[in-house]
């Protein structure tokens, strides 16, 4: 076979195993919420760490994937992958613990409606924070093409992703 067909084939194999993932790990960590009946609480810190949060193997081949993915789209050097990856984890289970609390507070039908929606207002504030901390830290490592090409990678990687997961159910 000649390298274009072995680059698809293993762009295909990919997307479905990702498919598949993350489709396992939504309905893990949905299942969870369910049936933990927790409150959802505000601080970050309080009842989650990152482990708990995205504890599925799903979820970590799902991350493991993600970073191939920007790795070979970003183009790093070895001493910023040295700097930058460790950041970039960190990135991630922060914003983690915050998405997966904002998703518990959708979820939690005992409370007032306004109350819900004033605090997923409080969490996307809590994620731009996050956001806005990591992009000065990112920006020490990381010259100005590259934080931008890894901004768009990342977000084509999650489009993706997205599209792969209606794809799939709607073949359901």
């Amino acid at each position: 076979m000649n390298s274009s067909k072995i680059n698809m084939i293993r762009k295909y194999s990919i997307g479905i195993v990702l498919l598949v993932l993350f489709t396992k790990a939504e309905w893990t960590i949905a299942q969870g919420f369910r049936a933990s009946g927790r409150s959802s609480n505000l601080d970050t810190r309080s009842n989650f760490n990152s482990s708990s949060v995205d504890n599925s193997v799903g979820m970590h081949k799902i991350q493991s994937i993600k970073m191939d993915y920007l790795s070979d789209k970003m183009n790093l050097t070895s001493e910023e992958a040295d700097r930058f990856w460790p950041v970039y984890k960190n990135y991630q289970n922060e914003l983690n613990v915050v998405l997966h609390q904002k998703r518990q507070n959708m979820l939690n039908s005992k409370k007032n409606p306004q109350d819900i929606v004033n605090d997923n207002l409080d969490y996307d504030s809590k994620i731009l924070t996050i956001k806005k901390r990591y992009n000065d830290e990112f920006s020490k490592i990381l010259p100005s093409d590259k934080l931008m090409h890894f901004y768009k990678s990342e977000r084509t990687f999650n489009e993706e992703m997205i599209n792969r997961l209606k794809r799939g159910h709607d073949n359901n």
